[in-house]
């Protein structure tokens, strides 16, 4: 194995060179107190020795570490948030020239004692970028606002300093879809909503409702909510589902669902099947994802902007690190990806 090549700083240059290190230093530097003669001797005795600059030494020097925290708030280890929002913001970031350090943080053992993320303990990033699927406590609001951090987060609904998908319009977008190839009768599936206290409701939930309820009376139409009013239990919307749409006459029964995602999807997917109903010829199907295959079957979605969302999250962050002090919070559009799930209805 060849001997490590040994590690050459500024201070070496100098002695090979004959020269002051503070020399070396300007010459690194570009300052125009160095010759161009000796600023070339130097960069080319750099190049052929190997030289680096110590970048933590100069970060730590300038406080500028051109790393971005992405903080992840989980409720439990195994959760995982959508990769297409990792994407966007590694991307964005990289478009601003930082790079990107991923820490999650499992809510409740930090509220039990637990440490806080080591970014913002060892306070070797520029800013924080935030993702948790619920309001974050009073404890995790200190955490941040002590830091003295820039911070934006992510799918969270803020007037300043957020990125979040615009879910009413989401909701909205899939009951224009279907009225738009002739559906009239147009229910909207979430096992959660009937039960669920709104206060434990992902806000996604409550908005893409709302807006598909809003769409059903611009198009002068009866909504239909599926869901349970107490609790099924694991596994129980299926049965809850089938029982229902069983026993809906069939002049009742609608010929179009749009779902709040693709749990939801499935769902209606197992209660068709076993109803002899044919997706789309009986029943059309819409739902809100981030992509339009779900499980192999390439489904007609209502696309959650995931990576659009990232890549607003992290310009307003470089927003914030070039001293603005707070930014409008940016909504991000959702689109339609065609599928094979939704058609004209037959009756």
């Amino acid at each position: 194995m060849p001997a490590k090549k040994p590690f050459i700083t500024q201070y070496d240059l100098a002695t090979r060179l004959g020269v002051g290190q503070k020399t070396v230093s300007r010459a690194l530097a570009g300052e125009p107190r160095v010759g161009a003669e000796l600023r070339a001797r130097i960069l080319e005795a750099a190049k052929k020795f190997g030289y680096r600059p110590n970048q933590s030494a100069r970060s730590v020097k300038s406080r500028r570490f051109d790393r971005v925290l992405f903080l992840q708030l989980v409720e439990v280890a195994d959760s995982h948030i959508d990769s297409g929002i990792t994407d966007g913001i590694s991307d964005g970031l990289a478009e601003i020239g930082r790079s990107l350090v991923i820490e999650r943080l499992v809510v409740p053992d930090f509220l039990a004692g637990g440490p806080a993320p080591r970014g913002l303990q060892e306070m070797m990033v520029d800013g924080v970028l935030v993702h948790g699927n619920l309001d974050p406590s009073a404890q995790i609001e200190v955490m941040l606002a002590s830091s003295g951090l820039p911070v934006v987060w992510v799918n969270r609904v803020l007037d300043h300093d957020a990125a979040y998908p615009d879910d009413h319009g989401g909701g909205r977008l899939m009951v224009e879809r279907l009225v738009g190839v002739g559906h009239r009768r147009i229910a909207w599936f979430d096992g959660m909503l009937g039960f669920y206290p709104a206060v434990e409701l992902h806000y996604s939930r409550i908005q893409r409702h709302a807006g598909y309820l809003a769409a059903m009376s611009a198009a002068g139409l009866a909504p239909q909510t599926l869901s349970p009013l107490k609790d099924p239990g694991q596994d129980g919307q299926f049965e809850w589902l089938l029982s229902h749409l069983r026993n809906l006459p069939e002049r009742k029964r609608p010929t179009a669902i749009a779902c709040y995602g693709s749990y939801e999807a499935l769902t209606v997917l197992h209660a068709a099947g076993r109803l002899n109903l044919s997706i789309p010829d009986d029943l059309s199907l819409i739902l809100a994802h981030h992509e339009s295959l779900v499980a192999g079957i390439r489904l007609e979605v209502a696309q959650v902007p995931s990576e659009a969302m990232g890549r607003a999250a992290a310009a307003l962050l470089g927003r914030r690190l070039a001293n603005t002090r707070r930014t409008q919070s940016v909504i991000v559009p959702y689109r339609v990806l065609s599928g094979s799930s939704v058609q004209s209805p037959t009756t």
